[in-house]
């Protein structure tokens, strides 16, 4: 009955669920045992599974009290093999991701929609990277559930290229994966039902599978290929801020 009562107060720490916080995120207040200094100054966009990724991640982050929320965050990171992801797995998806962002050169991602509530849960680690990597996403208009805003998000990032299929009679790209590209064999790909939205890297019933090129070179090869050979299509149109009416456009007419 007290916990209830603690999980159900606005003002008590998110993460740990014992102290009261003071510092706001998306997701509510966390105490400052539980938030690393690192993230201060982007707190009012984080949420929680940033700062467990972060915490995660970061192995000489050791300021939280509450081990065992240390503990159930790592549970939720699939060790280094390829795996599944469920709903009958503890892993959390967007958890996954943001460990896979931090280490990789380059990364490719192919999604049929982007919500900026997806988005947002690994904006600030794809922040950090296209500082120094090169990021490349293709998506759709497909049924106008692909959203402007979010896609006005990846536009300011730096080292950053979009492609999109607008045709309102051409919507058969169904493709969900993200390739994080590093040297020495030492790739790894999620392939399954995911799209970037809250849901689908949460909470939601998807089927994910993660590939590592150390498993199944062969595998990431032909991901690869595919990716290339598509990003290359003249099916798909480069987009910046400067499409925004075509962009809109044709979510529009998808969407009715």
């Amino acid at each position: 009955m007290f916990r209830s009562t603690i999980q159900n107060d606005r003002n008590i720490c998110i993460i740990c669920l014992e102290k009261r916080g003071t510092i706001r995120t998306l997701d509510g207040m966390v105490c400052e045992d539980c938030m690393p200094t690192e993230l201060i100054a982007g707190v009012q966009k984080l949420r929680k599974h940033n700062i467990l990724s972060y915490q995660r991640t970061h192995t000489s982050w050791n300021s939280c009290s509450n081990n065992s929320i240390l503990g159930e965050c790592q549970n939720r990171i699939i060790e280094d093999r390829s795996a599944a992801i469920t709903q009958e797995t503890p892993t959390i998806l967007a958890d996954e991701l943001n460990a896979q962002i931090q280490t990789a050169e380059s990364i490719d991602i192919i999604v049929s929609f982007i919500m900026l509530s997806g988005l947002s849960l690994i904006q600030d680690s794809l922040m950090d990277f296209t500082k120094k990597g090169r990021l490349r996403v293709i998506t759709t208009s497909y049924m106008g559930i692909t959203e402007y805003v979010a896609l006005n998000e990846l536009f300011r990032l730096p080292n950053t290229e979009v492609r999109m299929e607008l045709s309102v009679d051409r919507t058969r790209l169904h493709a969900k994966s993200f390739i994080f590209r590093r040297s020495e064999g030492k790739s790894t790909a999620f392939v399954g039902s995911a799209n970037i939205s809250k849901s689908a890297l949460t909470e939601g019933e998807e089927w994910v599978v993660k590939l590592r090129e150390q498993d199944v070179p062969q595998v990431i090869e032909d991901l690869q290929r595919s990716y290339d050979e598509l990003w290359n299509s003249s099916a798909i149109k480069p987009v910046t801020k400067k499409n925004r009416a075509e962009i809109e456009t044709a979510l529009e007419n998808l969407g009715k």
